[in-house]
């Protein structure tokens, strides 16, 4: 479990670097743009490698709740949702200028909806802990306001419904050989 833990820190960690106000500013400025750009995605696939590795290493844990049957229909429901929103981050449309910050949402999302679905304790960690930065950093990010300039257009949506979809798809057909849990059936 502290591999999971270690690996939480590092992830959401430099990815919180903008939740606190001159944070990133200093990091560049100390580090070199270049620099930073290292930094953080030297820290970033640290983080996701230990979070993998921590998660595999601690399954299984002990159950702090029993998921109610409904809670996997939510998640059937949620995921490709986020999926959709994911996409729509990097294809420009009305989702995009509504949303304006798909991507975060789409975590909240995911990660709301995994952590409703899983009661085991390296589940909750690993869901709660995505499903609160995703908060702490949305809230932040609505203030600070500000759609995408890009004018919407129905392609980037078309795109992100049919991409995110397809993954989405795939994923259910492969969730139990990937991370050992039948989405279906």
């Amino acid at each position: 479990m502290t591999l999971l833990i270690v690996g939480l820190v590092l992830f959401l960690g430099i990815h919180s670097v903008r939740i606190i106000p001159g944070l990133r500013d200093g990091m560049v400025k100390g580090f070199g743009p270049g620099g930073y750009k290292l930094l953080y995605s030297l820290l970033s696939i640290t983080g996701f490698v230990l979070i993998v590795w921590g998660k595999i290493e601690a399954h299984p844990t002990e159950m702090v709740w029993d998921p109610p049957v409904w809670s996997r229909t939510v998640a059937l429901i949620a995921v490709p949702l986020s999926l959709i929103l994911l996409i729509s981050t990097y294809t420009p449309g009305h989702i995009r200028h509504t949303v304006r910050h798909p991507m975060m949402l789409a975590v909240a999302l995911w990660s709301g909806a995994h952590l409703l679905a899983n009661g085991e304790l390296a589940s909750v960690i690993l869901f709660g802990s995505f499903f609160v930065w995703s908060v702490m950093v949305l809230i932040p990010a609505f203030i600070r306001g500000g759609a995408p300039s890009t004018p919407p257009g129905w392609g980037g949506d078309v795109t992100a419904v049919v991409i995110g979809g397809l993954i989405a798809a795939a994923l259910a057909r492969f969730h139990l050989y990937l991370f050992g849990v039948a989405v279906i059936g």
